[in-house]
């Protein structure tokens, strides 16, 4: 069970390229965002609609809060005024769901499972319970978000648009055309995951999370070991790296 939880659905501006998209969100913002104070685990999701005439959403964020007052970073932290701000660089939109305890469900497996991972986003209008059956007869890992206790409007006085979303649901199957398969049983729109980054574990950034994966894979390349040490990352950013 997740418990307290944000869940972020993101569309790029359309001037920006999905390459540099995935390279700022990942490497620039999502660095910022792993500073914000509270968080108990923060994984981005860089994703592609299956429909290309779907809702152009290309990211997808799952933020987990011990306690609901750990939450209070997120709005009230000093990193956060500047995570406003650098969205606009970005995000045509960022929708956040502050979803309470209860609002998230595991149905079955492990989110750790090997296989091609795909989320399903739910609209007003259609039956979130039953895209949810017809997707668990075949997944090896399910939970779902019910997004209905959160008001995307109110975190940085977003444009949420005319659709409501009430659900994310997100699994994973043995392979991609399986995934894409289980897509075409349920009500939903489907997104097949590129890229997970954990910026954020057990309470601490990881060294992704610290530096960005380009600074990491450099410093791996250079066979410098030292610098991940928790001695270094404690000198250079006043904190323990997540192992």
């Amino acid at each position: 069970m997740v418990g307290i939880s944000t869940v972020a659905l993101i569309e790029r501006r359309a001037d920006i390229s999905r390459s540099l998209f995935t390279r700022y969100w990942r490497d620039v913002h999502g660095v910022m965002a792993a500073r914000i104070p509270g968080f108990a685990s923060y994984t981005q999701y860089h994703v592609t609609p299956i429909d290309a005439s779907a809702e152009p959403f290309e990211g997808i964020a799952i933020v987990t809060y011990r306690t609901e007052d750990d939450r209070a970073g997120l709005i009230h932290s000093e990193v956060a005024q500047h995570i406003h701000l650098d969205e606009q660089n970005v995000f045509r939109r960022a929708l956040l769901y502050n979803l309470e305890e209860g609002a998230s469900r595991h149905l079955c497996g492990s989110a750790e499972a090997e296989g091609q991972v795909m989320f399903v986003v739910v609209e007003a209008g259609h039956d979130s319970d039953a895209a949810l059956a017809a997707l668990n007869d075949t997944a090896i890992y399910l939970a779902a978000y019910d997004l209905r206790g959160g008001d995307p409007s109110r975190w940085n006085l977003t444009d949420a648009g005319e659709r409501i979303f009430i659900a994310l649901l997100h699994g994973i199957w043995p392979d991609r055309d399986s995934a894409i398969a289980a897509s075409r049983s349920c009500d939903g729109v489907a997104y097949l995951l590129d890229e997970r980054h954990v910026m954020v574990k057990d309470g601490r950034a990881t060294p992704v999370g610290l530096r960005g994966l380009d600074a990491v894979k450099t410093i791996e390349e250079a066979g410098a070991d030292n610098q991940l040490t928790d001695a270094v990352v404690r000198a250079v950013y006043g904190t323990s790296a997540a192992p």
